[in-house]
Formats: C-alpha cells, structure tokens, sequence
C-alpha cells in the first residue's frame, strides 16, 4: 500500500499589532518569531509606558464625591464662608509634549545608530532617550497625582485636598503653625523664595504645606494672619488675667518676656525684631538675642509677635 502523506500545512505568520495590548498591564503580546520594526519597538515603549503610569498612579479623582466630602467637612466643623481656593502647581503639558519628542528623537537616532554600526549615535542616543524619557515620566507622574489637589480657604480654617481626594481640615482657632520662609540668593542678585508651613491640629496630626500649590506667598500670609486674627484675642486675656503663655522656650505674662532662665522687663524693651532667623530685643540701645531657638521652630510665631509688640507699647505708655 502507498504511504500517505498528510497534505504541508501552510505557515502562518501573525504579525504584532499594537491593538494587543493586555488589559491589565498594557504590554504588547507576540510570538517569539514575530520580529518587531523600530516603529513599532517605539510604539510599543510609550504604551507600555502609559498603561505603567496608569496602574502606577490609579484613576483620578471623583470631583463629585470630593465636592461633597469637603461640603461635608465645612459643615462639620463650622468652618463659614468660602474665601479662596488655590490648585496645586502643575508641570505644563506643553513641556511634557515637547520633552516627549525630543526623547522619541534621541530614541530613533540610537536605533540608526545600532542600525547602522555608528557607536557614539548608539551611545549618546540612548542616553539622552532614557534620562530625558525617564525625567519626562515622573514629571507626568507628579502631575497625575496632584491633579485635583487644591487648598480651600474659608472664614474659620481650611481644607487641604491631598493625594487621591484625603480630606484634611484645620480650624484657624485650633492650629499650631510652624512657618519657614527662606528668601533666596545667588552671588547676590534673588532668585526666588521657598515657603513650607506645618499645621498642627489638637490630635497632634500634622499638616505640611510646601509651596505645591499656586501663590504661597498669598496663601501663606493668610495662614499666618488668620490664625493671629482667631487666637490673638484669647492669648491677650490669659495675659490680662494674670496668666503666663509659652511658645517654644520663650515664656511671656504682663511684666516680662523671657527664655533660658533669662527675662527682660516689657519696659526695657526698645523694639523687637527677627535678625539671621533669631529673636532679637533692643534693650537700652543694644541687641540682645532673646533665644537661640530659630523663628521657624517657635509654634504660632505671628501670635507671639502681635501679643509682644501689645504688650511693649502699653508697657511704654503714650508717646
């Protein structure tokens, strides 16, 4: 009998498309054989490279439930009217697009280059694709995490929105304030100033501010005369009433100021000033420091300087 022979299949070749891309991480799949061009290795590179911010930094914020959750917060703690609202500062997208092309073209002349059998193209490529595509993601990054973020300034405090819509309320009567304002230098021409501000809340939690959001010098100083406006007047009466307050290691009541075991009579006191980030009292025509405890760690510093300066001018009496 004659062997049968079963009829050669015909090979069959599935090219890559850039549609297969798994649901869960956004990687291309293909067979092993299925070699991919440079336009498609590229291609291939930025999807991968959205869907990983995409797991990375998860679904943006609902503005609905945020909305309703900081409605909810106001009301609870009876924080009044609306007064401000500041975003938080954003990379500008225009940035990112023209980073992402130059990356792309970094990319593509390394690949000529490995095409081609030119080493320094290969090199300075690669380089120049991965530090500035790496740059350019974690920019993205950012910006997707801080998208929504926004502080909300009403009559009787505030409400921060951080990452991933948290919701966190401080009342301007309850808070401690450590404030740091750094004006900055360069072969001494300015060049800028940083702002960070922590707010502490009875429980102890902390809140930082560090400038990510727009105009801190606004809503710095706003923090600062907010919180003298609501506390200055409960502080001015434990001190009439005889009482003593602190702030830090500085102590204070109607006859003195003081810190270290040192006090100086409201009387002898010229003038006060903040000199090199200390706290420094002209007394009978000299400065004298009255702690070495920096500016930025003396809690409420602003309510401390409204209540001193009082109480040195009624201490002086009319002019």
């Amino acid at each position: 009998m004659p062997e049968r022979t079963e009829p050669k299949r015909p090979k069959i070749t599935k090219e890559l498309t850039i549609g297969e891309v798994s649901e869960r991480s956004g990687v291309c799949h293909s067979p092993r054989s299925t070699p991919l061009s440079n336009a498609q290795t590229i291609l291939w590179s930025v999807l991968t490279v959205r869907a990983l911010m995409g797991e990375m930094v998860g679904a943006p914020m609902d503005a609905q439930d945020v909305s309703a959750r900081i409605g909810e917060a106001v009301r609870g703690e009876r924080l009044g009217g609306h007064r401000a609202t500041y975003p938080a500062v954003l990379v500008s997208t225009t940035g990112l697009r023209v980073g992402g092309v130059v990356a792309a073209v970094a990319a593509v002349l390394a690949l000529i280059g490995l095409a081609t059998g030119v080493i320094v193209l290969v090199v300075l490529g690669a380089i120049f694709a991965v530090v500035l595509g790496y740059r350019i993601v974690r920019l993205a990054l950012l910006n997707r995490q801080k998208e929504g973020q926004q502080l909300h300034f009403f009559e009787h405090g505030l409400v921060c929105v951080g990452v991933g819509g948290r919701i966190t309320v401080r009342r301007w009567d309850s808070t401690t304030v450590f404030q740091n304002t750094v004006r900055h230098y360069r072969n001494g021409a300015y060049t800028g100033t940083t702002y960070s501000y922590r707010l502490i809340g009875p429980a102890g939690d902390t809140l930082g501010l560090a400038g990510g959001f727009e105009r801190p010098a606004e809503w710095g100083q706003a923090i600062q005369q907010a919180v003298t406006d609501a506390q200055l007047p409960g502080a001015a009466a434990t001190i009439q009433a005889g009482g003593t307050l602190t702030f830090g290691d500085i102590s204070i009541n109607r006859e003195t100021v003081g810190a270290s075991g040192k006090s100086v009579p409201w009387s002898q006191i010229q003038e006060i000033r903040v000199k090199d980030g200390l706290v420094s009292l002209r007394v009978q025509g000299r400065w004298l420091s009255l702690t070495t405890t920096m500016v930025r760690s003396i809690p409420n510093f602003f309510v401390f300087y409204a209540l001193a300066e009082r109480l040195r001018l009624s201490a002086a009496g009319p002019y």
